[in-house]
């Protein structure tokens, strides 16, 4: 991409020079090349630092004066547009990230910084990524525009899926993303899903619809190397629900897995952890793409994450009425006539504590939802342990008082 775009010849111009380059898998290489090559060899410039970023000087980039990173100047055009900010304080890991004027588009994406790759001495520096570094907003005049309710339009079978696109509001927020897979759910599957589940205020039902909307462009090429990842085990995307705060829901909670092995079919489970033991919805098949932005995929169900929806909670299964103390004492087995030199003895009272609480809070953004967790045995091993103190008590008692 750099010698199609003519950044490559750019770069080769200066005299010092550092290259952040991410591999193949961490760059969504299919999409990057249907963008316009203007707008291609701006985002490419933007990870191209005139300067060379040897150890000794990210150590000094990353604190700066104030301890918050430093900027530097790299090969886009335009005096405000061309900083990056090198951040990691002390002890972080070092991070690139936009330091130009922030729109109101969507969130700006970091690249951290993973190993030095090669250099020539005093000259040009290859650094490894984790991705691409990407401004806050992206210019109306090389970004693709698109109505993704206008694309499923076409499709009446998810139109369900589009009408809840629209009532959130989340629609005009996926048509400011430049890139975006939308991960659809049909009428069939939708329906069944929200039968299922209790009824959802509205701003948990975006977060949940937020989390199907992934910020790459998800086509086949980039599938196959997500499924595996490094390690076998897939590979995590971010989402729409992480640019808006979702770490207050829980940490994981805005990322998605993509996992699927080398012949099975390709899954998609929440990030965050637990979250896919419960529900992987699979991929389906390719509705449609719009060149240089919108991919939609159909799934066969949605992705439930800890932490903003929970399945609706089953019948209330009634105690047993022996499991429950009474407030008054225990009635003696027997009456007993004190003797005349002996004061009465003081009957035991049951501890009438109540037990403690069985709901475990399930953090949520919405006011929480609480997941109720049978304890029956418990219950009733308690119950059993103080009848038989009780009477245990009570026969010492009567032996004492038989023998005065």
């Amino acid at each position: 991409m750099l010698v199609d775009t003519g950044v490559a010849r750019s770069i080769n111009a200066q005299k010092k020079v550092t290259v952040l380059a991410a591999n193949n898998t961490g760059l969504p290489t299919a999409a990057l090349r249907r963008l316009p090559h203007p707008f291609l060899g701006d985002l490419l410039s933007l990870h191209v630092v005139l300067d060379f970023l040897d150890p000794e000087k990210l150590d000094a980039l990353r604190l700066g004066r104030t301890g918050k990173g430093s900027k530097v100047t790299t090969l886009l055009p335009g005096d405000e547009l061309k900083l990056l900010r090198v951040a990691g304080g002390e002890k972080g890991r070092i991070t690139f990230s936009y330091a130009g004027p922030i729109g109101t588009g969507p969130q700006p994406l970091n690249a951290t910084l993973l190993r030095v790759v090669t250099a020539q001495a005093f000259n040009v520096m290859v650094l490894q990524v984790s991705g691409l570094v990407l401004p806050g907003m992206m210019p109306a005049t090389t970004a693709s525009p698109f109505d993704v309710i206008k694309i499923l339009s076409s499709y009446p079978e998810y139109s369900a899926f589009s009408s809840l696109l629209t009532q959130t509001g989340l629609a005009r927020a996926i048509n400011e993303h430049p890139i975006v897979t939308i991960l659809a759910v049909n009428n069939t599957a939708l329906s069944n899903e929200l039968q299922g589940l209790p009824r959802l205020p509205m701003p948990a039902l975006a977060d949940l619809l937020a989390l199907h909307a992934v910020l790459d462009f998800l086509d086949q090429e980039r599938l196959d190397a997500l499924r595996q990842g490094r390690t076998g085990d897939g590979s995590i995307v971010t989402t729409m629900l992480q640019g808006t705060g979702a770490g207050a829901r829980g940490r994981g909670v805005g990322f998605v897995r993509v996992s699927g092995g080398d012949t099975s079919r390709i899954t998609f489970s929440s990030g965050a952890p637990g979250g896919g033991a419960r529900r992987n919805s699979t991929l389906v098949k390719v509705v449609t793409s719009q060149a240089f932005s919108v991919l939609v995929l159909q799934v066969s169900d949605l992705i439930l994450p800890p932490g903003i929806v929970a399945p609706a909670p089953g019948p209330q299964i009634p105690r047993a009425r022996h499991m429950s103390l009474p407030p008054t004492p225990a009635p003696a087995p027997m009456q007993q006539v004190p003797s005349p030199g002996m004061p009465e003895p003081e009957p035991e009272v049951p501890d009438t504590t109540p037990p403690p609480s069985t709901v475990i809070p399930i953090p949520s953004v919405h006011g929480g939802v609480a997941a109720k967790i049978p304890e029956a045995a418990a219950g009733r091993g308690a119950v059993g342990s103080w009848w038989s103190g009780a009477g245990a008590a009570l026969g010492i008692m009567a032996c004492l008082l038989g023998r005065l």
